[in-house]
Formats: C-alpha cells, sequence, structure tokens
C-alpha cells in the first residue's frame, strides 16, 4: 500500500510540473513580443540617428546603408543565441561610433577605412574591378555593372531583391566609364503566331439574358462552364423561392376569403399572415422582374419568341 501511494504521490507531481510547465509557456514566439521588439527598434534607431553625427558625407552614407542591410538581412531570425549574439554586435558597434565621435583615433580610422575601401568588403569589390576590364559590348559588362550597381552580398541579393534595397558603389571610390554605365536588358524576340482564318467572333446570349463574346473554334476551359452553371443555379433558386410565395399568398387569401364568408370572428385568426409573405416577396421582387427581362430578351435574340402570339 505504501508503494502504491508513493507512487500516486510521484505521478501528481509529474502532472503538477507539467501542467506548471504549460502554464508558464509563452503564447507567442518572442520575436513577436514587445519585450524584445521595442529595444531591438530603439537600438536600430539610434544607431541610425549617430550616423547623422558623423560630418563627412561617405562615411554618412556608408554607415547608414550598412546598419539598415545587416538589419534587414537578420530580419527572419528565430534563434536565441544568434539573436543575442546579433544583439551584442550592435550594441558593440553603437559603442565604437560613439567613441568615434568622442575624439578616439582608432575607431574614426577603422570606419573611414572601411568606407573608403581600404578594408572589408569595399576593399574586395574594388580590386576586382581594377583587376577586371571594361569591354566596347554591354554584354560582356553585365556582371562589372551589376557589382558597381549593388554592392551587397550574393545573401542579401537573394532575399531582398527590389531595387530600392540597392547599395550602389560610390563614385568617389570608382567611377566607371560613362559609355557603360547603363545595362540594356537582354532582347528577346517575341514569336507571332497568324491569326486562324477559321476563328469567328460571334456574341452568345445566355439563359439567364446576359451577353458575351465566344471565338468559334477555341474550346471554352472548365472553370467558365463551371462559373456559368453555378450562377444559372443559383438564379434558378431565386426564381423558384418567389413562385413559392406567389404560390403560399395565393392560398392564404383564398382561405381568408373562405372563412370571411362562413365567419368574421375566424377570419381574424388569419390575418397578418399575407402581410409576412409580401414582405418576403417584395426583397425578391426587383430580382425577378429583372431576370424576366433578360429571359425575354434572350428569347429575342434567339428567335424563339413567337411574335403572333
Amino acid at each position: 500500500m505504501l508503494k502504491n501511494n508513493n507512487i500516486i504521490k510521484n505521478n501528481n507531481n509529474n502532472n503538477s510540473w507539467i501542467l506548471q510547465r504549460l502554464r508558464c509557456r509563452p503564447r507567442r514566439p518572442f520575436w513577436k513580443l514587445p519585450q524584445h521588439r521595442l529595444p531591438v527598434l530603439s537600438l536600430y534607431k539610434t544607431l541610425l540617428k549617430i550616423t547623422e553625427l558623423f560630418p563627412e558625407a561617405i562615411h554618412r552614407k556608408y554607415l547608414f546603408y550598412t546598419i539598415r542591410d545587416k538589419f534587414r538581412y537578420r530580419r527572419h531570425e528565430t534563434s536565441v543565441t544568434n539573436t543575442t549574439k546579433f544583439l551584442e554586435e550592435a550594441k558593440e558597434c553603437r559603442n565604437t561610433l560613439l567613441n568615434a565621435l568622442k575624439g578616439d583615433k582608432v575607431a574614426f580610422q577603422h570606419i573611414d577605412d572601411l568606407a573608403w575601401g581600404r578594408k572589408g568588403r569595399l576593399q574586395a569589390i574594388l580590386t576586382l574591378l581594377r583587376t577586371k576590364k571594361w569591354k566596347t559590348k554591354t554584354k560582356a559588362n553585365r556582371g562589372i555593372l551589376r557589382i558597381v550597381s549593388d554592392t551587397r552580398s550574393m545573401e542579401s541579393r537573394k532575399k531582398d531583391p527590389h531595387p530600392a534595397y540597392k547599395i550602389p558603389l560610390d563614385r568617389r571610390l570608382y567611377s566607371p566609364p560613362r559609355i557603360q554605365l547603363r545595362l540594356k536588358p537582354p532582347f528577346r524576340k517575341v514569336k507571332k503566331h497568324p491569326w486562324r482564318s477559321g476563328l469567328v467572333r460571334h456574341k452568345v446570349t445566355t439563359q439567364l439574358g446576359y451577353r458575351f463574346w465566344r471565338t468559334r473554334g477555341w474550346k471554352q476551359p472548365v472553370w467558365i462552364s463551371m462559373m456559368m452553371k453555378k450562377r444559372i443555379a443559383q438564379h434558378q433558386k431565386k426564381l423558384n423561392r418567389f413562385r413559392v410565395l406567389e404560390s403560399h399568398l395565393e392560398m392564404i387569401r383564398v382561405e381568408e376569403s373562405v372563412m370571411k364568408k362562413l365567419d368574421r370572428n375566424l377570419s381574424e385568426d388569419i390575418e397578418g399572415f399575407d402581410d409576412l409573405i409580401v414582405k418576403e416577396m417584395k426583397e425578391s421582387r426587383k430580382f425577378h422582374d429583372r431576370m424576366i427581362k433578360l429571359q425575354s430578351r434572350s428569347l429575342i435574340d434567339n428567335g424563339d419568341f413567337d411574335t403572333d402570339k
């Protein structure tokens, strides 16, 4: 008995621990919580504001584009360890920027080297551009022009291909020849198929009275046929509803007239029923009249309308 009691106690303890864990589990992931989002956004804004304090335009431009690209590239990060690592890097960047503004020569020289292409990615791009030669044809220079127009890495280009996020190479670092600046898109020949002589357009009027153009010789897509079928079924349903209400109204009025002939007190019990049906009919009368007009027009167009009758 003691063993059984101990087992039950252990099970209860385990269950309570699991329930406590479920209660403590966050309903939303950490990157959607305001406790995480607000510090990240404030850090991003402060970094962009610090870049505006630099005196030289080339420093401001380089820092602004680099910070924006780094934050945008890592916006979908879901790992906790990676997120903390990237945030620590951003804080270190903020400290170096502030130190450079305060007068730290080492920090300012590091930023100056990065902006002028003496370090980092810009240095690799400039060395590549110096080794390559410009050719007379624009098609041969397409690869070099891509590097000049967008200095981002291939991963960030794939992630954000929109031209609004491009980081062009500064003209103060490298100026390509004037003739080769414009990148023409590749010319593609458009295949022009001759119009078939057998195909003729003709106007069709549907059962509901709608008119549209159809081409003889072309098979109508299935989805258009199914759409027309569903519309016809829906319209027919509404018309049937109106006719049923008409029959009910006629039946109640006949019954009321019979009851009046027999006894006036009996007819008072039926009064008011026809008003409810008339209200229902008012809503669908407009649709009914419009559909009758359209159907009569379709009969005239198809030649099934007999004028002698």
